[in-house]
């Protein structure tokens, strides 16, 4: 009696065991099928989507005769198959899945009103197994799956078998594969547009910093050229002061020749020279410079740098020859050479040759001039000129 309890026993565990492992073992096969609609009318074409997940591990291999399920072979009567397609196939670690998309159509006349069912498809399929270190494959035998039932119902709302009554959407394998590919696509034309966008700003930025980088030596980047015409412009109110105070000196002709120098070349395009000034007398005052003006800059430690400019009566007559000048401007540089012939020989003529009326509309002119000059300074008219200036013309010499 107690031989038999445990072998019953025994049987009773080894019946369990084998229920669990049932349990937990994986199907090799499994369908499903979709629809677009879940009423259609009669000659409606609508859309029927299977769809099937097949056991891929590196042990075992569902091998299925898929060669039924092509839409030019496949039938479903009593519906019509209008063509269909076969996406790419999609794989998860043990799961390949398939699908197939087809176009139905049902035509009848004693249909209305009814669940018309799908008729019973079958699938053939074996397993393929390897064993054994070399991995040599063992095929399995035949089997047949039989694919779910599937009714769509005729001119009603959802068939009798329905278990919700929403349309399930109607995307496939093929559609994911399109969008990743847009999605890929358009990811790739935005990282090129915007390299392209990054190019062109650096090209940009490039050509502006050409446009305005200016070859300049070190001394003239000393001051600005604002500083230069302020300074000018200081000294042109000192002259007036001292000559309203003492009249005219030959030395105050000599300081106004100076501003008036800086202020012309300015006014007709050409570079001011900027150098280090002359060091301090020994009581710590500004050397005077001939012809040069000295202006300070820098902080805390100020420079003192002397500012002059290179520009005569010849200089202006040439300027005058271009003909390039309107009307007012001709004026100016007209009245500007009467000025520069009036201060020089003030500062360089004799004793007793000051004409006081003269020197006092020089010194007119030479504020004109200088205001004018500021004027052209200014960032809206440097850019204004810029694009008015007529390209110039290479002058070439040719010898034999």
């Amino acid at each position: 009696m107690v031989r038999a309890a445990a072998v019953a026993l025994l049987l009773s565990f080894t019946g369990a065991g084998l229920a669990r492992a049932q349990t937990v073992e994986t199907s090799p096969l499994q369908c499903w099928w979709r629809t677009s609609a879940g009423a259609v009318r009669v000659g409606e074409p609508f859309t029927v989507i299977l769809t099937c997940a097949v056991l891929e591990t590196d042990a075992a291999t569902v091998v299925i005769d898929q060669s039924r399920l092509e839409p030019s072979v496949v039938q479903f009567a009593p519906f019509e198959v209008l063509g269909g397609s076969h996406g790419a196939d999609l794989r998860t670690d043990q799961r390949r899945f398939f699908q197939y998309v087809y176009r139905l159509r049902l035509i009848a006349e004693n249909l209305f009103g009814r669940d018309v069912s799908l008729p019973e498809t079958k699938l053939s399929y074996h397993v393929q197994t390897k064993m054994g270190e070399r991995q040599a494959s063992l095929q399995g035998r035949d089997q047949t799956y039989i694919l779910p039932p599937l009714s769509v119902r005729v001119m009603s709302l959802v068939p009798a078998d329905a278990t919700d009554i929403r349309d399930t959407a109607g995307e496939t394998f093929g559609d994911l594969d399109q969008r990743a590919f847009r999605a890929n696509l358009f990811t790739i034309i935005g990282g090129v547009l915007f390299t392209l966008a990054g190019l062109m700003a650096l090209l940009t930025l490039v050509r502006l910093a050409r446009r305005y980088r200016k070859t300049t030596t070190a001394s003239e980047r000393l001051l600005t050229d604002q500083t230069v015409l302020r300074g000018a412009g200081r000294e042109l109110a000192t002259v007036r002061r001292d000559r309203d105070s003492g009249g005219w000196t030959p030395e105050l002709a000599g300081r106004a020749l100076a501003a008036l120098r800086i202020a012309g070349t300015y006014l007709t395009g050409r570079p001011v020279s900027l150098m280090p000034a002359n060091k301090l007398s020994a009581e710590g005052q500004d050397v005077p410079e001939a012809g040069r003006l000295i202006l300070r800059a820098g902080w805390p430690r100020a420079k003192r740098i002397a500012v002059s400019g290179a520009i005569t009566s010849q200089t202006i007559g040439r300027e005058l020859a271009r003909g390039t000048a309107n009307a007012r401007r001709v004026a100016l540089l007209e009245s500007l050479s009467r000025a520069l012939s009036t201060f020089t020989i003030a500062h360089f003529g004799r004793e007793g040759t000051l004409d006081e009326a003269a020197l006092d509309e020089a010194l007119a002119t030479a504020r004109d001039v200088l205001k004018r000059a500021k004027l052209e300074q200014v960032w809206v008219m440097k850019r204004f000129a810029a694009y008015r200036a007529p390209a110039p013309l290479e002058t070439r010499v040719w010898s034999r």
